[in-house]
């Protein structure tokens, strides 16, 4: 009776065995596909956009945003001021980089990640601290499902206003946060993300700004006195926000005033700097006023050294602000310059003797100075020469030859052939200069291999007494293509061309040129040739 109803027993197990294996399976492999997903947050970077980005232009070295403008302090000093945008494709001579400024997210900054699933119904909300994320609750969601995530942060140690409305009735397209400090940052991303079941599912956030930044320095180092007060500010501005959370576009709220400009105890000193967040929408009225300043003994008011600027969401610029002595004559590293516009320039060619009378009329051979190959030390022939020796038939110096460093912040390297102390010019200098001039001739302007008595004179517009003869010397010229052919001297008498220190694979150099009738910023091309024809050099000094 025993060994029977054992039998039947185990055949009974046997019997239902693979239906048990069976469901097991099942449940395993649905459990690893619907399972619970956890998410892990992590941030990756924080980036402003490139201006040029933002207005779906292509982002070239050529192209300049650069704003400017230059007003007097008083009779001694002047304000020079400037404005661009922080833009890797336009700062930078390496077209290979990004058009965005990456930074990394500030510990102890307070952010909100929000969850919505495909058809925009609201999940989940979890608020973090930069670093301290393992304190917040973690959040599980159904494994196999596809989300959408948003994050959100003000860029700030405080914890961020409610989102509304009410869970009960929120939805992706309905999410917002009302912010009442309208100096602060936003920040936002979003982005689609399909979870994996019993499993650790990295959340990258990258976040990006969605307001315009201005990073605003003042420099008086020129003048020798501190920065001992300063009251400014910026119009338009808001005093809120309300941030739409399904595509972190914003619209002002609250009182539109201005916002003051902070230096905090950043004061006191040559160089002062401080960031503000500007709550407007696009547009190119923005003022930066200096309602007053003092520097030294002088104090000056109502100084508005930008009145329409351009200023785009999601860029941040630099303002520069350089108080410089007015145009005048001066003895700088030893060497005899003008300071025009707040750039100091030698007085004479790279090659001209300094006891030389830099501006005595008629224009003699001893004024003109050597002839250069675009990137290199080694000078190609004195004034007077009419082919170059030693010539090099290729154009093989790299971009960055003469600067190491950008447009904007050019650094001088070991092929600059410019004495201690002077680097060669930036097209943008050759432009200020132009701007802060007026402009003649001195000789006949009659071309000649021996024509050594014709010169552009730019007198500037502060100061009739300063001025910069510049000789045209014409060029050495080449033929045909690599390896080129040195043709000689062309266009002494009626030309003038001077190096500036920008290299880039298109245009290949930049220069300024000038005839009888003209004097601009002119540029290579795609022609290889105008890094092998050679010009003259006129520095400015290392500030």
């Amino acid at each position: 009776m025993k060994n029977s109803l054992l039998k039947f027993t185990q055949n009974i197990i046997y019997a239902f065995l693979p239906l048990l294996f069976t469901v097991s399976c099942n449940k395993s492999d649905s459990a690893g596909m619907e399972g619970t997903a956890t998410i892990q947050v992590a941030i990756s970077d924080v980036s402003f956009e490139a201006e040029e980005t933002i207005a779906n232009r292509a982002a070239t070295t050529t192209e300049t945003t650069i704003q400017r403008n230059t007003m007097e302090l008083n009779k001694d000093f002047l304000v020079v001021a400037e404005l661009h945008p922080e833009n890797p494709n336009l700062l930078k001579q390496d077209q290979s980089k990004a058009a965005l400024d990456t930074t990394d997210l500030a510990a102890d900054i307070h952010y909100r990640l929000l969850v919505y699933t495909q058809a925009g119904a609201f999940v989940a909300e979890r608020d973090y601290i930069r670093g301290q994320e393992a304190a917040t609750a973690a959040l599980a969601l159904d494994g196999g499902s596809t989300y959408t995530f948003v994050a959100v942060s003000l860029n700030q140690t405080t914890a961020l206003p409610a989102t509304t409305p009410a869970v009960a009735t929120r939805t992706l397209a309905n999410s917002q946060i009302v912010v009442n400090t309208g100096t602060s940052a936003l920040m936002y991303q979003r982005q689609a993300l399909t979870v994996s079941g019993n499993a650790i599912n990295r959340l990258d956030i990258v976040f990006k700004h969605q307001k315009p930044s201005m990073n605003i320095t003042i420099n008086s180092t020129q003048t020798g006195y501190n920065i001992t007060a300063i009251a400014a500010t910026i119009t338009p501005h808001n005093s809120g926000m309300t941030v739409n959370l399904s595509s972190g576009a914003f619209t002002q709220s609250g009182s539109n005033a201005s916002t003051s400009v902070n230096y905090g105890t950043n004061i006191n000193s040559q160089i002062i700097t401080t960031e503000v967040n500007i709550n407007a929408a696009n547009n190119n009225i923005t003022r930066f006023s200096l309602n007053s300043i003092t520097i030294g003994s002088i104090t000056a008011t109502n100084l508005a050294p930008f009145t329409n600027l351009n200023v785009t969401a999601g860029v941040r610029y630099n303002l520069i602000l350089n108080i410089v002595p007015n145009d005048q004559f001066l003895t700088y590293q030893g060497r005899p310059a003008a300071r025009i516009n707040g750039v100091i320039w030698a007085r004479h060619n790279v090659g001209v003797a300094t006891t030389v009378n830099a501006d005595a009329a008629p224009m003699t051979v001893n004024r003109h100075g050597d002839y250069f190959q675009w990137g290199r030390l080694a000078r190609s022939g004195a004034g007077n020469s009419n082919t170059a020796n030693p010539f090099f038939a290729s154009n093989a110096p790299a971009n960055n030859s003469w600067n190491s460093g950008t447009e904007a912040a050019p650094i001088k390297t070991t092929l600059d052939p410019c004495p201690t102390g002077y680097r060669i010019p930036t097209r943008a200098e050759y432009t200020i200069l132009r701007n802060s001039v007026t402009i003649s001739n001195l000789g006949p302007f009659t071309e000649g291999a021996t024509r050594f008595d014709s010169a552009k004179v730019l007198t500037s517009t502060r100061n009739s007494q300063v001025r910069l003869t510049l000789p045209a010397q014409g060029w050495l010229t080449v033929s045909g293509s690599a390896p080129y052919v040195d043709v000689g001297i062309a266009n002494r008498g009626t030309v003038g061309y001077y190096h500036t220190s920008f290299g880039s694979n298109n245009p290949l150099t930049m220069y300024s040129f000038f005839n009888a009738a003209n004097l601009v910023e002119s540029n290579g091309g795609t022609n290889a040739a105008f890094k092998v024809v050679s010009m003259n050099i006129r520095c400015v000094g290392i500030q």
